[in-house]
């Protein structure tokens, strides 16, 4: 009886390899050749289930954002946390604090340059931005609901304050050291969170 393969766990499998790769030596690491010998499959596999080099990225681009779907879902489905709480941790999960967020923001940030020349991938990072800020936006007015995030500030101001801070200490804290140690320090999250929502309480108010 021929064995029965799972071409969806297979291709998982390749691309936490290819997240694996990212995590310990850079974009550059992620070719055919190097995701077969991290993940113990052949070549020949890995060109049966990808055409290139670039879309064995855009799997791995996919699987980092169905990793980071579970880490919201994961946060966002704790009921004894409250909405300020879930703020802080949803901020923490996009920035590169362990190895797994490491080789996710490598690979956003790969297709944010490669987006900004190519509209397919322009149109696949996009999707990606509009769910983190909807999860943003919605934590936001739960907070908001709760009395710890003031009623009286724009939720989609706070959004995308709370976006663009996290973007910009992503990029910047896989390129600087003394970024990475920032976003690193005891309780450094919270604080920038909280003089982020604060600083759209100085300007609208």
């Amino acid at each position: 009886m021929p064995k029965i393969v799972d071409h969806e766990e297979r291709r998982r499998v390749l691309a936490d390899a290819a997240l694996a790769l990212l995590a310990r030596d850079g974009v550059a690491a992620v070719t055919t050749r190097g995701v077969a010998d991290e993940s113990g499959w052949s070549t020949g596999v890995l060109n049966h289930y990808f055409d290139s080099r670039h879309d064995l990225l855009l799997a791995a681009l996919r699987r980092a954002g169905d990793i980071q779907g579970e880490q919201y879902r994961s946060i966002l489905d704790d009921a004894d946390l409250p909405a300020l709480d879930k703020l802080y941790k949803i901020t923490a999960s996009v920035l590169p604090l362990g190895k797994r967020r490491l080789a996710m923001t490598r690979i956003y940030l790969f297709f944010y340059a490669e987006g900004a020349a190519e509209e397919k991938a322009r149109a696949e990072i996009t999707g990606f931005l509009a769910r983190w800020r909807s999860v943003v936006r919605d934590t936001v007015v739960a907070a908001q609901a709760e009395g710890s995030v003031s009623a009286d500030l724009d939720p989609d101001a706070v959004t995308m304050q709370l976006v663009a801070l996290t973007d910009g200490l992503a990029m910047q804290s896989i390129l600087d050291p003394v970024v990475m140690r920032a976003i690193r320090a005891k309780d450094a999250i919270p604080r920038f969170v909280d003089i982020a929502v604060q600083r759209v309480g100085v300007v609208t108010g």
